[in-house]
């Protein structure tokens, strides 16, 4: 059956999807959908039925979209039908379209799970900035509890954290087909608490995380802010400790930044090795470019793997969008990949993966750093935390959006001479206290890297 480029893009979605929700959830929702028309912008999918496909745009569309993005290398519009309304000749697409994904195989004794597979060690490039990163997780995955026991790995997005983390499971799993792993991302452990509270079956909840051989869990600094998961957390974590059982947690900051984050969970996730990953160099941003065409069959000349080096500095997954929109102009187009069809093809790429930094984007980001809500920030509450987030929240608004002092005033029910009053003072301790600076440094990043 042939597989068009628009059926590999949803092949490639949902089994992104699998990775952070279960899977038998989208197969139940998306199991049976079907690429119906895709032109370059808009891609259509097709549901089972009416009832899929309301659910489907209630509850997975803004994701769809999201991993439509990542799998294209730029933003597709995403229309959702159902079977019922298409007609004869739509029918028989539907009808012999490529499957979007196949149900993870039930994985054999000594193999890891489907979704992990494709991360090795092998195939993770290694540089100076992720070196200590990816030597520890080996040691870890080698000799469980033996050398380092709690691993932290801190870094900005899209650096190689999760890759890193499976392939941990894949070498320990390759090591001892016996033991029982646990993969699971900060956001999934604090809906699992929920759940169990709400369903009164903590018991249940424990005994699946307490009866592991190695824990790890992906964004820990979710439960930043979370007073009962924090709970949860830190009795899971003595256990596991107390049991001799491998923790590991990545974040994107080291854990003396998480917060609100109780100070007993800093402490012990600082008891072990922390080690951080860096955006790459130009000579491994180039490698990494050549693992990603490798993969994807490509090859593609020196220049241009330069050429994308250059323009793309922080990122990795930008790295494999940029390679993905080469392969699919050059798989519809059959144009061989040069210095000039990259730069042709990827000049609205580069400007698209700059996003635009809004007010809202600044006061989800800050909320999300420090744990202090966009109401507590523009609200008149004077307390010297609140205080500190709100001229951060004011200076970066005021650098990173076009609104004027005035309009930002009006944002934060303050006047004109206040809101001067707070960027100055945020620029001249960026001056003086170079921690304070390089903080403000990692918020523009983030902000431009999410």
């Amino acid at each position: 059956m042939h597989m068009t480029v628009a059926d590999a893009y949803f092949r490639e979605v949902l089994d992104r999807l699998r990775e952070n929700l279960d899977a038998s959830t989208v197969d139940l929702w998306l199991g049976k959908a079907r690429v119906t028309a895709f032109d370059g912008d808009t891609i259509t999918i097709a549901a089972e039925n009416e009832f899929k496909k309301n659910t489907v745009i209630n509850r997975y569309l803004d994701r769809l979209e999201d991993g439509f993005e990542t799998a294209a290398g730029k933003r597709l519009k995403v229309l959702i039908n159902s079977r019922d309304e298409l007609n004869e000749e739509e029918n028989r697409i539907f009808s012999s379209a490529s499957l979007p994904a196949v149900k993870p195989e039930e994985p054999k004794k000594d193999e890891a799970p489907s979704v992990f597979r494709g991360y090795t060690f092998e195939n993770f490039v290694v540089g100076s900035s992720n070196k200590v990163a990816q030597s520890a997780c080996l040691a870890v995955a080698t000799n469980p509890v033996i050398r380092i026991n709690p691993l932290f790995l801190y870094g900005p997005s899209g650096l190689g954290k999760t890759h890193l983390l499976f392939a941990t499971v894949n070498e320990a799993k390759r090591q001892n087909q016996n033991i029982n792993i646990l993969y699971v991302t900060g956001e999934q452990f604090t809906n699992e608490i929920i759940d169990a509270i709400t369903a009164k079956n903590t018991a249940e909840f424990r005994d699946k995380y307490r009866n592991t051989d190695m824990l790890l869990v992906d964004d820990i600094q979710f439960i930043a802010g979370k007073v009962v998961v924090q709970e949860e957390f830190f009795h899971t974590f003595d256990t596991l400790y107390k049991m001799q059982k491998q923790i590991v947690l990545t974040s994107d900051k080291p854990p003396k930044d998480i917060n609100p984050l109780e100070e007993r969970l800093k402490t012990r996730f600082e008891m072990g090795l922390i080690a951080d990953i860096q955006p790459p160099e130009t000579e491994l941003r180039t490698a990494i470019f050549k693992q990603k065409t490798k993969t994807l069959g490509l090859n593609i000349p020196n220049d241009v793997l330069t050429y994308l080096a250059e323009n793309i500095k922080s990122n990795v997954r930008q790295i494999e969008g940029a390679v993905k929109k080469l392969w699919a102009q050059s798989f519809i187009t059959n144009e061989k990949i040069t210095l000039k069809m990259a730069q042709n093809v990827l000049t609205d790429y580069f400007r698209e993966c700059k996003p635009v930094i809004t007010t809202e984007t600044i006061f989800k980001q800050l909320e999300k750093r420090y744990g202090i809500s966009k109401e507590e920030m523009t609200g008149k509450k004077r307390t010297a935390d609140i205080v500190y987030v709100r001229h951060i929240a004011i200076y970066l608004i005021h650098e990173s959006t076009d609104l004027s002092l005035k309009k930002i005033g009006r944002l934060f029910d303050r006047d004109h001479s206040t809101i001067i009053s707070a960027r100055d003072n945020v620029m001249k301790r960026m001056k003086s206290d170079t921690l304070f600076n390089k903080e403000i440094t990692e918020i523009i990043e983030e902000l431009e890297n999410r």
